[in-house]
């Protein structure tokens, strides 16, 4: 199944500096008048797509307005993280209890044609007064917030951040009351990481921890990178996992989260979390845009709030043909080498104070082929830098390739055009093609001279006949570059990259899909307990400060 979503958070940032409302916070923008009314959030996002998207809204949903930034975080903020209620400033009207406003907001996110509402879950129990249950056990405390989502009818849980995110004791009890209470319920862990790998590559600690946790997970999201080089970060990480598979335990879904890396994710049979959203007749690098490449010329060269025709064409992909698949099937081929992407970061470019205040450009690092389920392409020529190259076999037959772009401080993102042979062995369904080549030759193991081939791009409906606008030879056929990028025109103002479908005859030949060998890497227990003796000692600390603070009720400790 998909679980993919549209997320609020970087949204969130950027609109108190360009929604045209003086002092507002961001936790504010999550509220009834800028979400449902006119050219709200989940008015105007995705309408193409929005049945098969969550809408999900993250970190402020539930907290109080900050009126006009007139107030202290210790009034409208800390007291009320986790606390999954509505307040009636920022929700009037919404009912009497807090489920029932709950309901009243699932009920507007969905009668606008989202596939549902997915919401942040702070794993905090708040002290405070007006906090329903403050004060009780984190289960009982949990349990009556399940119950809301199950009455509500909530369909996803983002766990991040909070008083207990470091302890696996508790993601496991959510996960728990989740299938006691709400099994419909979606229920996603992180890690809660630096958004950059300080040596380079995915460590030994971060995969640790990750393998751990999705273990138990419907959702592993592999959490913050840094734009610039958020290809090769996000794609160290999810090869790390491919390459050390983990049994998924019995009830979870098991997939990878590789949030705004839509082709990566799409191209590997992975959920996604869409962070892009509309930015109007605004500047492509308008600010604050730490989240999408800064407020200088980065964003000219990967303009991702301005390609939301790759969203389009992923959904589609995902839903049509080819769904994320767990993370425990298949075998997967991570080639040993390595490209690396540097860059150097300014303040307004990343979070991460280690990334700006470095002098030198800053490197991340990735295998430059990644292949699930399915022999790896294989590059046979390329004029510069190569790029990295994704591609799987899904558990249905159908099979995907992305080609991915690369950085440079001389260049920022380009993304190369490589000659690329794919041996696919059996043509067991459609195949998706991603990104940017100068040639794709798929060869199979059977003949396919005489078959038909069809192709549309994911962007539209229509199937075209293009037999005799490639070359096949015996059993094989190749594609070029620029046909694939004229094949998919994108919408006025689009910059996406294309994203394409191939049918090649009608007769499929099936493709048995193994479950992964598990393999655990070295340290992982160790690694996994440092983790948990720190999430102990923080666990300590909050009911100490509870207990100390209960005559403020200034709520949780960060």
């Amino acid at each position: 199944m998909n679980a993919n979503y549209f997320c609020t958070w970087h949204l969130m940032y950027w609109f108190p500096a360009n929604g045209g409302i003086p002092n507002l916070q961001t936790r504010d923008v999550l509220c009834d008048e800028l979400l449902f009314g006119k050219d709200g959030i989940a008015v105007k996002h995705y309408p193409e797509v929005r049945k098969d998207l969550y809408l999900l809204l993250d970190d402020g949903w539930d907290v109080r307005s900050s009126q006009g930034s007139t107030l202290p975080e210790e009034v409208w903020f800390k007291p009320y993280i986790g606390s999954c209620q509505l307040s009636e400033e920022k929700f009037p009207g919404y009912g009497a209890t807090p489920p029932e406003r709950l309901k009243t907001l699932t009920d507007k996110v969905k009668a606008l044609g989202w596939k549902g509402l997915g919401i942040w879950i702070s794993p905090t129990v708040s002290p405070h007064p007006d906090v329903e249950g403050h004060g009780s056990s984190f289960v009982d405390f949990f349990r009556t917030r399940m119950q809301w989502s199950k009455f509500a009818g909530v369909d996803y849980w983002k766990v991040d951040w909070g008083d207990y995110d470091m302890s696996d004791k508790h993601r496991k009890l959510l996960s728990k009351l989740k299938a006691e209470v709400h099994p419909e319920l979606i229920m996603e862990h992180a890690y809660n990481r630096r958004a950059y790998h300080p040596k380079g590559a995915e460590n030994r600690f971060g995969l640790a921890i990750h393998r751990h946790r999705l273990a138990y997970s419907d959702v592993l999201r592999l959490y913050d990178v840094a734009f610039a080089l958020s290809v090769p970060t996000t794609l160290s990480r999810v090869a790390a996992l491919l390459t050390h598979p983990v049994k998924i335990k019995p009830g979870c879904l098991g997939l990878i989260n590789a949030e705004d890396e839509i082709y990566l994710s799409t191209a590997l049979g992975l959920a996604f979390g869409v962070m892009r959203f509309d930015i109007g007749d605004t500047a492509i690098n308008s600010g604050p845009n730490w989240a999408f490449g800064g407020e200088g010329d980065f964003p000219a060269t990967r303009p991702a709030r301005q390609q939301h025709d790759e969203v389009l064409r992923a959904v589609r992909w995902q839903e049509d043909f080819a769904p994320a698949f767990r993370a425990d099937l298949g075998n997967s081929t991570i080639s040993p080498e390595q490209g690396e992407d540097r860059w150097k970061f300014t303040p307004d470019e990343t979070w991460e104070k280690a990334l700006h205040q470095s002098e030198e450009a800053f490197v991340q690092s990735a295998p430059l082929v990644v292949a699930r389920n399915v022999n790896a392409p294989v590059i046979k020529a390329c004029d510069e830098a190569p790029p990295y190259l994704v591609a799987c076999r899904n558990p249905n037959g159908a099979m995907s390739i992305a080609s991915l772009g690369r950085v440079t401080p001389q260049r920022g993102y380009f993304a190369p055009q490589a000659d690329v042979h794919w041996q696919l062995g059996a043509n067991s369904g459609a195949i998706g093609v991603f990104g940017h080549f100068k040639s794709l030759t798929l060869q199979f193991d059977e003949n396919i001279a005489g078959k038909t081939i069809l192709a549309k791009d994911l962007l539209h409906d229509n199937w075209i006949d293009i037999t005799g606008q490639v070359q096949v030879r015996s059993n094989a056929v190749t594609l070029d570059g620029t046909w694939m990028q004229n094949l998919c025109q994108n919408r006025p103002g689009d910059f996406s990259e294309p994203g394409l479908v191939l049918q090649i005859g009608e007769d499929f030949t099936p493709v048995a899909t193994p479950a992964a060998k598990v393999k655990r890497p070295a340290f992982a227990l160790w690694c996994v307990a440092q983790l948990n003796i720190a999430g102990r000692f923080k666990a300590f600390g909050v009911k100490l400060h509870a207990k100390n603070k209960q005559r403020k009720h200034t709520g949780y400790i960060q």
